[in-house]
Protein backbone atom coordinates (compact mmCIF):
# COMPACT_ATOMS: atom_id res chain seq x y z
CA UNK A 1 0.00 0.00 0.00
CA UNK A 2 1.35 3.40 -0.92
CA UNK A 3 1.18 6.18 1.67
CA UNK A 4 1.92 9.90 1.41
CA UNK A 5 1.35 12.81 3.76
CA UNK A 6 0.59 16.36 2.69
CA UNK A 7 1.51 19.04 5.23
CA UNK A 8 0.41 22.64 5.06
CA UNK A 9 0.82 25.56 7.43
CA UNK A 10 -2.08 27.41 9.02
CA UNK A 11 -2.23 29.89 6.13
CA UNK A 12 -2.99 27.21 3.54
CA UNK A 13 -6.65 26.89 4.48
CA UNK A 14 -8.76 23.83 5.06
CA UNK A 15 -8.30 20.74 2.88
CA UNK A 16 -11.12 19.85 0.51
CA UNK A 17 -12.61 16.40 1.07
CA UNK A 18 -16.03 16.80 -0.52
CA UNK A 19 -17.53 14.51 -3.17
CA UNK A 20 -15.62 15.99 -6.14
CA UNK A 21 -12.24 15.82 -4.36
CA UNK A 22 -12.91 12.31 -3.12
CA UNK A 23 -13.83 11.19 -6.65
CA UNK A 24 -10.53 12.61 -7.94
CA UNK A 25 -8.60 10.85 -5.17
CA UNK A 26 -10.39 7.55 -5.80
CA UNK A 27 -9.47 7.81 -9.49
CA UNK A 28 -5.82 8.01 -8.35
CA UNK A 29 -6.19 4.76 -6.38
CA UNK A 30 -6.49 6.42 -2.96
CA UNK A 31 -8.86 4.53 -0.68
CA UNK A 32 -8.28 6.22 2.68
CA UNK A 33 -7.80 9.85 3.73
CA UNK A 34 -6.89 10.88 7.28
CA UNK A 35 -6.82 14.50 8.45
CA UNK A 36 -4.42 15.49 11.24
CA UNK A 37 -3.79 18.88 12.74
CA UNK A 38 -2.38 21.03 15.50
CA UNK A 39 -1.85 24.73 16.12
CA UNK A 40 0.87 24.96 13.45
CA UNK A 41 -1.01 23.45 10.53
CA UNK A 42 -2.74 20.48 8.97
CA UNK A 43 -1.66 17.12 7.62
CA UNK A 44 -3.49 14.89 5.18
CA UNK A 45 -2.49 11.22 4.96
CA UNK A 46 -3.35 9.50 1.69
CA UNK A 47 -3.32 5.70 1.38
CA UNK A 48 -4.24 3.21 -1.29
CA UNK A 49 -3.24 -0.14 -2.72
CA UNK A 50 -3.55 1.20 -6.27
CA UNK A 51 -2.13 4.66 -5.46
CA UNK A 52 0.99 5.53 -7.45
CA UNK A 53 2.90 8.27 -5.57
CA UNK A 54 4.18 9.50 -8.92
CA UNK A 55 0.76 11.17 -9.22
CA UNK A 56 1.04 13.02 -5.91
CA UNK A 57 0.77 16.43 -7.61
CA UNK A 58 -2.74 15.55 -8.80
CA UNK A 59 -3.69 14.51 -5.27
CA UNK A 60 -2.33 17.78 -3.85
CA UNK A 61 -4.43 19.78 -6.32
CA UNK A 62 -7.53 17.77 -5.37
CA UNK A 63 -7.11 18.34 -1.63
CA UNK A 64 -5.62 21.87 -1.68
CA UNK A 65 -6.91 23.39 -4.93
CA UNK A 66 -5.80 26.93 -4.08
CA UNK A 67 -2.51 26.39 -2.29
CA UNK A 68 -0.76 23.35 -3.68
CA UNK A 69 2.60 25.07 -4.04
CA UNK A 70 2.72 25.68 -0.25
CA UNK A 71 2.20 21.99 0.60
CA UNK A 72 5.07 19.82 1.76
CA UNK A 73 4.87 16.21 0.60
CA UNK A 74 6.20 13.41 2.78
CA UNK A 75 6.72 10.15 0.93
CA UNK A 76 6.86 6.77 2.57
CA UNK A 77 10.39 5.62 3.34
CA UNK A 78 9.75 2.55 5.46
CA UNK A 79 6.75 0.52 6.59
CA UNK A 80 7.28 -1.59 9.71
CA UNK A 81 4.71 -3.97 11.17
CA UNK A 82 4.74 -4.26 14.95
CA UNK A 83 3.64 -7.42 16.72
CA UNK A 84 3.63 -8.61 20.31
CA UNK A 85 4.21 -12.20 19.13
CA UNK A 86 7.98 -11.71 18.79
CA UNK A 87 8.19 -10.17 22.26
CA UNK A 88 6.22 -13.02 23.85
CA UNK A 89 8.44 -15.70 22.24
CA UNK A 90 11.60 -14.15 23.68
CA UNK A 91 10.34 -14.40 27.29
Amino acid sequence: MAVAMLVGGRNIGQPVVGPAAVARLAALGITRVSLLGDQSGIGVVLEGWAFDPAHIDEAVRAVFPGGGQAVRVFREIENVAVSMAATERSR
